[in-house]
């Protein structure tokens, strides 16, 4: 059986593709974490390796006789302690996973970057032509900005990779701070999230995750070379994403709204007592500023290309609050 090596395996994204490929009989070789929780990826065919991006020997061990890498880590948070610490594992960790899979003869690498590295749409619609080279929002995305040097200077090695950007990813998975989406859902459904930025007619684009995993394996299987794929959903503002929530459970919910003044003092105060005190922020600025603007963004190149499908809203929707509902019994 084929053997495939997995970073980021214990994500919420990660987890699901591990599991769907390891179903399909795959040998998945999982590169996690000493503290990683791997409850969500228990399978026979998933095989762990403790260890880490800025290791080269415990990556060298986990790579060994796999002919395909999907490489999903990173370091995605709001903020770190250490601000080096999104470079260090983006890019830096990026770069030796590429540099292990040429030395391993590692056939090809799906690797997994951000929407948010081609920039607000202001008023278009953002695909992959467009890199408008903005100054980034937050320390991650520019990271990932960085990411995308190291991949060019490896396909110049003859590498066979290829790249996707996930945009808003949200459905039933693991509640971390990569599915805040539907961390938000679940809040809304409960009564406990009742804010708004601004207005909440900015855009945003919201991919269901299960069309974002074959999103991956379909850019594994049919993906060209040195292509950059966007694996994204539907375009819609704020305001409307919720009413067609309210439309799914019978019922409207008022939203409260927070000033943009308001929102940027609050979370440059959250930045400074996070900097003092090493307290985790709830916001920081740049993700204030990032969620002011639009960010509509087409998947058409992957739909054309790699077979991409996108989940109707609706039914995304109702999969995923149906599946919120179970996990409260």
């Amino acid at each position: 059986m084929k053997k495939i090596l997995i970073t980021g395996a214990t994500g919420f994204i990660g987890s699901k593709l591990a599991y769907k490929l390891a179903n399909r009989c795959f040998i998945v070789h999982a590169l996690i974490r000493a503290s990683s929780n791997t409850s969500s990826i228990k399978h026979n065919n998933i095989i762990l390796y403790e260890g880490d991006l800025l290791d080269s020997n415990t990556i060298e061990a986990a790579i060994k006789g796999c002919s395909q890498v999907y490489h999903l880590a990173a370091y995605a948070k709001n903020w770190a302690p250490d601000k080096m610490l999104f470079h260090k594992i983006n890019v830096e960790g990026t770069e030796n996973i590429l540099r292990a899979a040429k030395n391993n003869s590692v056939q090809k690498i799906v690797c997994t970057s951000t929407s948010l590295v081609f920039g607000p749409s202001n008023g278009n619609v953002t695909d992959e032509s467009r890199m408008n080279g903005i100054n980034p929002y937050t320390e991650y995305d520019r990271s990932k900005i960085a990411e995308e040097n190291i991949i060019h200077q490896f396909l110049n090695h003859r590498m066979d990779i290829v790249t996707v950007y996930p945009t808003r990813v949200y459905g039933p998975g693991l509640l971390n701070e990569s599915n805040a989406v539907t961390q938000m859902i679940l809040k809304y459904l409960n009564g406990s999230w009742r804010l708004k930025l601004s207005d909440g007619n900015a855009i945003g684009n919201y991919a269901f995750v299960d069309d974002v995993v074959d999103g991956h394996i379909n850019a594994m299987s049919n993906g060209k070379n040195g292509s950059k794929y966007i694996v994204g959903g539907i375009n819609i503002s704020y305001n409307n994403f919720f009413k067609e929530i309210d439309n799914i459970i019978d019922k409207h919910r008022v939203m409260i709204k927070i000033p943009a003044k308001v929102a940027l003092l609050h979370s440059k105060i959250e930045e400074l007592l996070a900097n003092r005190f090493n307290r985790y922020p709830t916001i920081t600025p740049g993700w204030v500023k990032m969620f002011l603007d639009d960010w509509a963004f087409s998947s058409n190149k992957a739909i054309n290309e790699i077979n991409y499908s996108i989940t109707p809203l609706q039914i995304a929707l109702e999969k995923t609050i149906k599946w919120i509902e179970e996990s409260k019994n």
